[in-house]
């Protein structure tokens, strides 16, 4: 029995790696396919977690016929490499013979691989040859492995979509559309659960939040993404990225002040002067700038949520007025004259809660002696 392999991060699966695929599997007749999901690869940085992108391989396998997804990489401990999955895949079947999937360009770098004497023995590989790279390098290089390695391998012609997983992350950070790059349900998925809205998994941003922020500020950041996401439907706001701009509004609070103010002079041309000698409000700039530089977020709307999470602003979008107001209401705020009636403004009318935010904000700040911005007062005087 033959059965192909094919491994990858999947960081995510897209129609590129299915088509690719299912053309081996026609061309070499194998029995059967199966798409093997890295743990940890020696040599790429996954932005999804593992789980999510077993989940996001075993969603596409659904759409081929008798294709199978394992989860022997993602299990196993430590780094993942070839030789290893080979030898457990072998003891669990003897019978199979392991056609390993790989495209040309891995050619000049498989020489390399752990074992790749080992590797050989135990599988062929197919070698994916696409249109337009050089058939005779291809075959030069095959005989090299072969003469230096051992390696046997299949030449595989195969015609396919060029998607890269880098680009769909990227379009997916910028909130463009992926439709013909990715399968349907495996699209869904990556919305449903906000994966590559920016450089960072899930995880990763929690880890560095704590990290960086103080215990109660970490707390007020994270009542914040909560009480936005749950919000978002409400104004037909897709609720991760919600949760990602609330997660993000602080995230700029533990920078050192002087350079806050440095780099918010800089580099965000909107900025003031009364909003750089008020250092209670800069963070909200500069946490901009860091979410872009530390988080990767290419999200303009995102961004700008968290730009204008302190002052408000004239003609906020939906999401910049529910930032806005979640930082305000978040569950972990001390109780205050208004806040009640903000909470309930906001489950009906955001840019009405908006307003009565900027209100109270203002008459707190003459209260205290200062002067309100006129960002605040432009988002009070809104019809």
């Amino acid at each position: 029995m033959r059965v192909g392999i094919m491994g990858g991060t999947f960081d995510p699966i897209h129609l590129g790696h299915t088509g690719i695929a299912e053309a081996v599997r026609s061309a070499l007749t194998l029995d059967g396919l199966w798409f093997l999901p890295a743990g940890d690869p020696p040599h790429k940085r996954c932005v999804a977690s593992a789980r999510d992108r077993l989940d996001m391989a075993l969603c596409a396998a659904e759409a081929i016929s008798g294709a199978q997804v394992s989860d022997i990489e993602i299990r196993r401990k430590g780094t993942t490499y070839t030789v290893d999955t080979l030898k457990a895949l072998s003891e669990a079947h003897p019978h199979c013979e392991w056609v390993y999937i790989i495209g040309a360009d891995t050619l000049r770098i498989l020489s390399q691989w752990k074992d790749i004497r080992e590797v050989a023995k135990r599988c062929i590989f197919a070698v994916v040859h696409r249109p337009g790279v050089d058939a005779t390098q291809i075959e030069l290089a095959l005989r090299k492995l072969e003469r230096e390695c051992g390696v046997k391998a299949e030449l595989v012609e195969a015609q396919g979509p060029d998607i890269s997983s880098t680009e769909i992350r990227s379009r997916i950070a910028r909130g463009q559309n992926i439709d013909r790059l990715i399968s349907p349900r495996v699209a869904e998925m990556i919305r449903q659960r906000g994966l590559y809205l920016c450089a960072m998994g899930w995880e990763e941003i929690d880890e560095t939040l704590r990290d960086t922020l103080k215990p109660d500020r970490y707390v007020h950041t994270l009542g914040v993404a909560q009480t936005a996401k749950a919000l978002a439907p409400v104004y037909g706001i897709d609720p991760m990225r919600a949760y990602l701009a609330g997660l993000l509004h602080d995230c700029a609070k533990s920078m050192d002040k002087e350079e806050m103010k440095r780099r918010v002079a800089n580099e965000v041309p909107d900025t003031d002067e009364a909003e750089l000698s008020a250092p209670q409000v800069l963070h909200a700039p500069a946490g901009m700038l860091l979410a872009k530089e530390r988080y990767g977020v290419q999200d303009a709307e995102i961004l700008s949520a968290i730009r204008k999470h302190t002052l408000g602003g004239a003609n906020m979008s939906p999401l910049e007025a529910l930032i806005y107001v979640a930082d305000f209401i978040e569950p972990n705020r001390k109780p205050f004259e208004g806040l009640e009636r903000v909470r309930s403004l906001a489950e009906r009318d955001i840019a009405l809660a908006a307003r009565e935010c900027a209100r109270l904000t203002s008459e707190y700040v003459r209260k205290s002696g200062g002067t309100p911005h006129d960002k605040t007062i432009q988002l009070i005087n809104e019809c």
